[in-house]
């Protein structure tokens, strides 16, 4: 039984994963991703980090752009990290499983390394961001792995 999409949604979901990702760091760098899709939600726990109190179960007015683009990043990216290949066989199953082991060697390390030389809520940020490394280091692994197998 195989769990991989069709391969007809690789270039649709890589060009949504790649410019999502760009586009999703910019807004976030610039701190204007809170200011996109300003709406009212019903919110189960809310917090903020200074000056202000715990609020249960109510309707909060908060910025969706930060939502949209976990949501865009993390769908694509998995559709675009498990699409198959034109020729999928065991050689590629192999290179896949690989490129994500490497991937999950490298994000948990910095996870280690981070937790020693970052702190407070940036270390929270790092955490956050990490879970988007994941799937960003398998998608860059696995594609150079790819190319180097085709053109060898």
């Amino acid at each position: 039984m195989s769990y991989l999409f069709i391969n007809k949604f690789k270039k649709i979901s890589g060009v949504v994963f790649y410019f999502s990702i760009s586009a999703g760091l910019f807004l976030l760098l610039t701190e204007k991703i809170h200011d996109i899709f300003v709406v009212n939600v019903f919110s189960i726990f809310s917090y903020e980090w200074f000056g202000s109190e715990r609020t249960g179960f109510g309707w909060i007015e908060n910025g969706l752009g930060d939502e949209v683009f976990t949501l865009l990043i993390i769908i694509s990216g998995l559709v675009n990290s498990f699409c198959k290949e034109k020729i999928e066989d065991e050689l590629i199953s192999k290179i896949r499983l690989e490129s994500l082991s490497l991937s999950l060697f490298i994000t948990f390390g910095l996870i280690i390394i981070s937790n020693f030389l970052v702190y407070n809520i940036n270390y929270m940020y790092v955490l956050v961001l990490n879970l988007f490394l994941i799937i960003l280091l398998f998608n860059l692994i696995f594609k150079f792995r790819l190319y180097k197998h085709y053109n060898s």
